[in-house]
């Protein structure tokens, strides 16, 4: 088989790619990124540090900078692999943008952003989107501005297959219908002239929404969240390199969060969840949440006895920045950069030991009062509060 050697450059990239003998990868990839135009020359003398080629064992993608190349197992799994790679290229270039693991969509001219969550479904929601009329910002990557607008990247949803018999015979049908490269295990479907936003398109942020896919869910429900929840989905979902602290990107986020609404779909089939979101964030028809429990941050396992945690006093440590996000807050821990959220209950308790050293129980007492709550019950809160505080090293015995 004759050896072919092209070099792929793209918008705010440049030359990036080298992909010798596999014409079938670049039709692919083309395909795969409808909305971030490629363009395709013969190769240059200088090798891209990025690279794929086809051999007599199969496919092979490797990077000038890693010494191990590894093999890909299709021609769709290629174009997964190089997209990755090539969103990834392009917020390097451009660090004035925040990577976001999230799917997009634009409902009356505001993004809604979906944050990644373990197999919750923002891929068929990107699709189900399409198939409903609407314009896809992306299924894995958005840029965020400065400004708090998304950035699109152009690329195509991808679904896994196979799809789940409980889908709906009119979203099968769409994916069928704008089925682009796929093998036995993905897909990516190519949305309607207009439905995907080019790489150049840009979107102010409305609504952050978390997925809750539920089989059994047969009517969808959205239900309103703290403006916390959404803050910690998306500081655990972003393509920052690692020397960018979450300090750093706390409040890079933290007044985007402060001015878009954060919600819960609670949904089973996409195509009925996706029309249900649009019209409620349309309408205003969204629920109202249960009260909360106390303590967001996740019980301690400290050795520390309840009662003495109840009966020692405690204050506030030195090296702890607080940042307010609605009715919770989020401690950073200036020395280790780690990020800690109370909510209303946390918060108030977080607030007494500010104003002064107190014990367990007086906080306790405090705050049964206020919430008209059983003491008991609160102290049971409240130790599993200090206990964890004092394992994060945000609270010290007061001397």
């Amino acid at each position: 088989m004759p050896m072919s050697s092209v070099d792929i450059s793209l918008p705010e990239v440049g030359r990036c790619l080298r992909i010798e003998n596999a014409t079938d990868v670049v039709t692919a990839l083309t395909q795969a990124m409808p909305g971030w135009p490629v363009t395709v020359d013969a190769a240059h003398s200088t090798t891209p540090d990025l690279y794929m080629y086809r051999d007599a064992e199969g496919l092979w993608q490797g990077s000038l900078n890693e010494p191990n190349e590894f093999t890909v197992p299709s021609v769709a799994s290629a174009a997964c692999s190089l997209v990755g790679e090539l969103v990834s290229q392009r917020l390097q270039a451009h660090t004035e943008l925040l990577g976001l693991h999230c799917a997009s969509v634009e409902i009356d001219g505001q993004l809604v952003v979906f944050p990644e969550s373990s197999k919750a479904g923002k891929s068929t929601l990107s699709v189900a989107f399409a198939a409903a009329g609407y314009r896809v910002f992306g299924d894995d990557a958005l840029g965020l501005s400065a400004q708090g607008e998304g950035v699109a990247m152009g690329v195509a949803p991808r679904l896994r297959l196979p799809l789940p018999e409980s889908f709906s015979a009119e979203f099968v049908a769409y994916s069928e219908r704008h089925a682009g490269p796929q093998d036995e295990r993905y897909r990516f479907v190519i949305p309607t002239a207009g439905r995907l936003a080019s790489y150049q398109d840009r979107c102010p942020i409305g609504t952050i929404v978390l997925l809750e896919r539920d089989p059994s869910n047969l009517q969808p429900q959205v239900v309103t969240l703290a403006p916390g929840e959404g803050l910690l989905q998306l500081l655990q979902q972003n393509f920052a390199s690692s020397d960018v602290s979450d300090a750093r990107l706390l409040k890079r986020l933290l007044p985007l969060v402060q001015q878009v609404n954060c919600v819960l779909l609670r949904y089973s089939e996409p195509l009925v969840g996706a029309r249900y979101l649009a019209q409620a964030l349309q309408q205003g028809a969204v629920e109202q949440a249960s009260p909360a429990s106390l303590l967001h941050t996740p019980p301690a396992h400290a050795d520390v006895p309840a009662l003495s945690l109840l009966n020692s006093i405690w204050t506030p440590a030195l090296q702890v920045s607080v940042y307010t996000v609605g009715d919770e807050l989020f401690l950073i821990h200036t020395s280790t950069g780690a990020i800690h959220r109370l909510n209303v209950s946390g918060k108030l308790a977080w607030q007494l030991l500010r104003h002064e050293p107190l014990s367990g129980d007086a906080i306790s007492a405090v705050l049964a009062e206020y919430f008209a709550m059983p003491v008991e019950r609160v102290q049971t809160d409240i130790a599993m509060l200090l206990a964890a505080l004092v394992q994060a090293g945000l609270v010290v015995a007061d001397a």
